[in-house]
């Protein structure tokens, strides 16, 4: 159901970046048994509510971007647990973005929302209704509901998506309450973090003329996935409270949104599964007094890539087609940065 699932960054992949279903490699667990998530705590058993695992894989090679399966042995719900790292932690973005891909899926014709908005909630554990949720309804098609839920723990998100072919979108609620609390949730990561809310339009929206591509400059694209890993590492670390708006309407590649601590640039979400890009005024750019903007993608992994700058402020549009249809010039990855010589 993933709009964008697995997004290639590496620097072995400079033919461009695309959108791939990922080859997700299974996890060695028994059948039978539970596994625990090293760097969140969470445990998930081999039974949730009713439910039999039924897959348990990771997207990555260090558990940033699981995914479980869990069926009733007759079918009548499918549940699907995706636990990823997002490279922008809030929940309520990622909300909207699994919103959108779900109301956009063509295996799901048909569906309405249950209410009008989603309803904030606390997930087990949680001190403040940081959680978010939402069901829908078809008249027809294959599934007669589904649901979908976001909970944060600490700087990662569990997006938890349910389908019933016959229950309703108030049963499959119900449903959806005990698979929420049958999750065995780590008691630390669960009661910090600020209470959701569900993401709006922004007042204002950005302004776009047509930017042009500047040669890349080494110290400029070298500081930007410093400075963005850097930004990652102290998200993580704080509970800064950060809100975001949407700039425009979404669509299935990407959304593009604005946060309360960036005024002049922009991210555009990806996919659903937590990878961003980021536009932003460089920080040569503001030491030079040139104006210009870098364009960083940061994956879950906490590896950041840097593509070529623009002169202006450049438009979602133009972002997309320069990241899809160019390459990285430089990645970053903790304190290691690689640079793409033939991109200079």
């Amino acid at each position: 159901m993933r709009a964008i699932r697995g997004w290639l960054l590496s620097a072995a992949v400079m033919m461009g970046v695309v959108s791939v279903e990922a080859r997700a490699r299974e996890l060695p667990v028994p059948v039978g048994k539970g596994w625990q998530h090293a760097q969140t705590g969470i445990i998930l058993m081999p039974m949730l509510a009713g439910l039999t695992r039924t897959g348990l894989s990771d997207a990555t090679t260090g558990e940033f971007d699981v995914t479980a399966r869990y069926e009733a042995a007759d079918k009548s719900v499918i549940t699907t647990l995706f636990l990823f790292h997002p490279a922008a932690g809030n929940a309520a973005l990622w909300f909207d973005r699994a919103r959108t891909a779900l109301e956009t899926s063509s295996a799901l014709p048909g569906m309405s929302p249950a209410s009008a908005v989603p309803m904030v909630f606390a997930a087990p554990g949680a001190s403040v209704a940081s959680s978010l949720r939402q069901a829908y309804a078809s008249p027809g098609g294959s599934f007669r509901s589904t649901a979908l839920a976001v909970v944060p723990v600490g700087g990662w998100l569990v997006v938890l998506r349910m389908t019933a072919p016959t229950l309703t979108a108030t049963q499959l609620g119900e449903r959806m309450d005990q698979v929420i609390a049958g999750v065995r949730w780590p008691a630390e990561g669960m009661t910090a973090g600020p209470a959701a809310v569900p993401i709006a339009a922004c007042a204002t929206p950005l302004r776009f003329s047509k930017a042009k591509v500047v040669k890349p400059d080494l110290a400029d694209m070298m500081i930007a996935g410093v400075v963005h890993v850097g930004r990652m590492k102290r998200r993580d670390a704080t509970s800064a409270v950060v809100t975001w708006c949407r700039d425009s309407a979404g669509e299935r590649n990407y959304g593009v949104y604005r946060s309360s601590n960036e005024e002049a640039g922009f991210a555009m979400a990806l996919g659903d599964a937590g990878r961003v890009i980021s536009v932003a005024p460089s920080f040569m750019g503001l030491l030079n007094k040139t104006g210009t903007y870098s364009v960083t993608m940061s994956d879950v992994d906490g590896s950041v890539e840097t593509f070529a700058s623009f002169n202006k402020l450049p438009s979602p549009t133009q972002v997309w087609s320069a990241v899809a249809g160019g390459k990285p010039i430089s990645r970053t990855k903790d304190n290691t940065t690689t640079v793409d010589g033939k991109a200079l």
